[in-house]
């Protein structure tokens, strides 16, 4: 059956139930919530989305999705181009899509405006220097799936992928702006986000995808080199520890490299040089293995001019 909304059939799926909005929105949100979205006033956050989900035990997504991407073939191309000029980091490039698509009608709601709103708020950023616009685009684009949204609520709600890679640019902003403990408490809080409501997640809609993984460890990656930073050994240590489990268990070897670099650093910096050096050598040992002689070499040159008492082990 087809719908105009996703509010017909929540109210479908309601009433099968012999719900009132009252015990519908009990323990998830307000009843005038539930009303607005039924009549087509208001779209679920993910994390209501979520909610629904577990009171009907019944997955929306598939549903819902159909109603917040343009799922047509122009609006697939364009968000592959700019996903392409993304993972290629030609930020001109992207800007010249972002001019493009932005006049498009599909790229004006939904998941493509908020594709729109992070390379706006990328290119805002790293080409012209100015954190506070693009801060302002990356709340912009999080209030296109999560309306309430606000920097106190993100521990609360959960987040599409490019939702979280906004979150993401939301730190860089911040730790630009010279703003380190803003910073690193959007850190904390995309690591309870990723660990709540995707990496433990009972759905399948939310069950973490290589994109989440890789989040996840550059989350823990970052929380783990300003931990350093502040000389906090012992809770540095503890996460590169967290980082590095989880990407063994997960076969997610992404960030694996980097994170024993990390705990080469934190040993250093305790005295503990024989650690250190093992540490060294199972770094250069993966770049050798997987052929990446250009980052064998920086991992060289970086010891010999910070970590010189490492070549004494």
């Amino acid at each position: 059956m087809s719908y105009e909304h996703f509010g017909i059939l929540l109210r479908e799926l309601r009433e099968s139930r012999s719900l009132t909005r009252e015990q519908l929105a009990r323990n998830i949100c307000t009843p005038k919530q539930i009303y607005r979205i039924e009549k087509g006033d208001f779209e679920p956050s993910l994390y209501l989305l979520n909610q629904l989900s577990i009171k009907f035990n019944l997955d929306l997504n598939e549903y819902f999705k159909m109603h917040f991407t343009s799922r047509t073939i122009e609006g697939y191309d364009g968000i592959a181009q700019i996903n392409h000029a993304l993972q290629s980091n030609d930020l001109i490039k992207l800007r010249k899509l972002v001019k493009k698509y932005e006049k498009i009608e599909i790229f004006k709601q939904g998941e493509n405006l908020e594709h729109i709103l992070y390379g706006k708020a990328l290119c805002s950023a790293i080409l012209d220097g100015d954190y506070s616009l693009s801060m302002n685009y990356c709340v912009e684009g999080l209030r296109v799936e999560c309306p309430d949204f606000s920097l106190d609520s993100i521990p609360i709600n959960t987040y599409s992928n490019v939702g979280l890679t906004i979150l993401n640019c939301i730190c860089g902003n911040y730790l630009a702006m010279n703003q380190k403990e803003e910073g690193i408490k959007v850190l904390y809080s995309l690591l309870t986000i990723l660990e709540k409501f995707i990496l433990s997640s009972p759905y399948p809609m939310y069950q973490a995808s290589q994109f989440s993984k890789k989040i996840y460890q550059v989350t823990v990656f970052n929380i783990a080199f300003y931990l350093l930073e502040d000389h906090d050994l012992k809770n540095a240590l503890h996460y590169v520890d967290i980082g590095i489990d989880f990407s063994l268990k997960e076969d997610s070897l992404y960030l694996l490299p980097g994170l024993y670099e990390m705990k080469l650093k934190v040993f250093y910096a305790a005295g503990n040089y024989e650690e250190a050096r093992s540490y060294y050598d199972m770094v250069a040992c993966l770049y050798k293995i997987t052929k990446q002689p250009v980052k064998l070499q920086e991992l060289q040159d970086n010891v010999r001019k910070d970590y010189p008492l490492l070549l004494k082990q």
